[in-house]
């Protein structure tokens, strides 16, 4: 069986049960700590971007909540910079709303590649109708 490879662990001091706003108060499965980190940072990231938090509302009860989708979006702009090698701080200090509101699209190059393989196929398909 082929084993992941390992990835720089974001490192970020660990935070009281209070300061944790993703961690389940009524129980359920516990993260581990390299997730534990990264949905942190994808909540600070989040929370940096108010007028977001506000367009991305859900109404649970009398209280408005952050929607997932948002946290989500967040967790994935927060992951592609931790990839490209950059550091919690760093992260939040440069990643803007747009490149979080972004983020669920594909990127460009998988795009291209998508359409090569398209254009290839379609390719073949005709020439195997005119033969």
């Amino acid at each position: 069986m082929t084993r992941a490879a390992e990835r720089s662990k974001i490192t970020e001091p660990e935070l009281d049960v209070d300061e944790r706003p993703w961690e389940d108060q009524h129980g359920g499965e516990t993260p581990d700590t390299a997730t534990a980190q990264a949905l942190n940072l994808a909540h600070r990231a989040a929370e940096k971007f108010p007028e977001l938090a506000n367009r991305y509302k859900n109404f649970a009860g009398p209280a408005a909540v952050v929607s997932g989708a948002l946290v989500v979006m967040a967790g994935v702009a927060v992951a592609r910079r931790a990839r490209k090698g950059q550091g919690p701080e760093q992260i939040l200090a440069q990643i803007t709303a747009e490149e979080i509101e972004n983020a669920a699209t594909v990127s460009t190059r998988q795009n291209q590649l998508w359409r090569m393989f398209a254009r290839i196929s379609n390719r073949r398909r005709n020439e195997a109708k005119s033969d």
